[in-house]
């Protein structure tokens, strides 16, 4: 081969090979920064933080309440009687006045066809007043039979009737919140000052007696009350809302919140409960943020709401 031959086919490989190097360096800068799908690689995005809410554990108190129905009634009520039988022929008094001892409440006539006699007075025997008074002039009534009853509206009470099964927590001096359908916005509280010392067989409950702690012309005897009676009561402990507790492998658990705001899950022991509300006895301590509304799992990045529950 002449010299001329070779150094056109050197010149030949020369162009063929820098060509190559710049098809090569092109296709590597075009693939750089492409998604990796472009590049039949794949990558797990980063997850996304969830929000939740959270409370900060602090000492306070937790209490445990039932439920029960009962009726206003004046603590002092006296029936008034007519001395005699016969027709009223007069009331004097109404339901909600107030009376002083010896007041005439009514007149009855004890007349009868063919003989008169005066109308018999009907007098209050004690101050107060009347609370129950249903008959009316022309009414027949017997000297058995209660005309009229006197009360204080300054010293009112509820009697309930308490599930036996709630017995050995019964004493005196345990509060109960009250409410009225009267006034639906406000609870009244009141207190346990006696109790039955026996169980009605029959219905199998015993028999408790409430005061208001304070007066109220809100409250009125014959008023339908629901009361929520304290039975238990822990003071300086952790509290959690229902919302926050969870079960895992038969324990139950919580997720705190991580320095690093991931969730972590937490076993813990729990004490008394309510409706809403339930006390940790160990698991936790002072200043733990629990999640107490939020969908997380062991890890998950989160991120907590604005108006999440933080007590201080």
């Amino acid at each position: 081969m002449s010299m001329e031959k070779k150094s056109d086919l050197i010149g030949k490989i020369i162009v063929i090979t820098l060509i190559a190097v710049f098809v090569a360096v092109g296709i590597t800068s075009m693939t750089k920064g492409k998604p990796a799908a472009a590049t039949g690689m794949t990558e797990k995005p980063a997850a996304a933080a969830v929000t939740v809410s959270v409370k900060t554990v602090a000492p306070e108190t937790i209490q445990k309440t039932v439920l029960l129905n009962g009726e206003v009634s004046s603590r002092v009520e006296t029936n008034i009687y007519p001395d005699t039988s016969g027709k009223i022929s007069q009331v004097l008094k109404d339901i909600g006045d107030d009376v002083k001892r010896g007041d005439i409440i009514a007149y009855v006539d004890p007349s009868k066809p063919g003989s008169a006699y005066a109308a018999s007075p009907v007098r209050a025997t004690v101050a107060g007043t009347i609370t129950y008074l249903p008959f009316h002039a022309g009414d027949t009534i017997s000297s058995s039979t209660a005309l009229a009853t006197i009360g204080s509206l300054q010293d009112l009470e509820i009697t309930l009737n308490v599930s036996e099964k709630y017995s050995s927590y019964i004493k005196n001096g345990l509060v109960a919140y009250v409410s009225l359908l009267s006034a639906p916005d406000t609870t009244f509280e009141a207190e346990i000052t006696s109790i039955s010392p026996v169980v009605n067989p029959a219905s199998r409950t015993q028999q408790v007696t409430l005061k208001f702690n304070k007066n109220d012309p809100r409250i009125k005897p014959g008023m339908f009350a629901q009361v929520r009676l304290v039975i238990q009561e822990e003071e300086n402990v952790f509290v959690l809302p229902q919302t926050a507790l969870k079960t895992y492998n038969d324990d139950t658990t919580v997720f705190i919140v991580t320095p690093d705001d991931k969730a972590k899950r937490v076993v813990v022991t729990t004490g008394i409960s309510n409706d809403a509300d339930t006390q940790i006895t160990s698991g936790l301590v002072s200043g733990d943020k629990v999640i107490t509304a939020g969908s997380v799992t062991e890890g998950s990045k989160i991120r907590i709401a604005p108006s999440s529950r933080v007590l201080d």
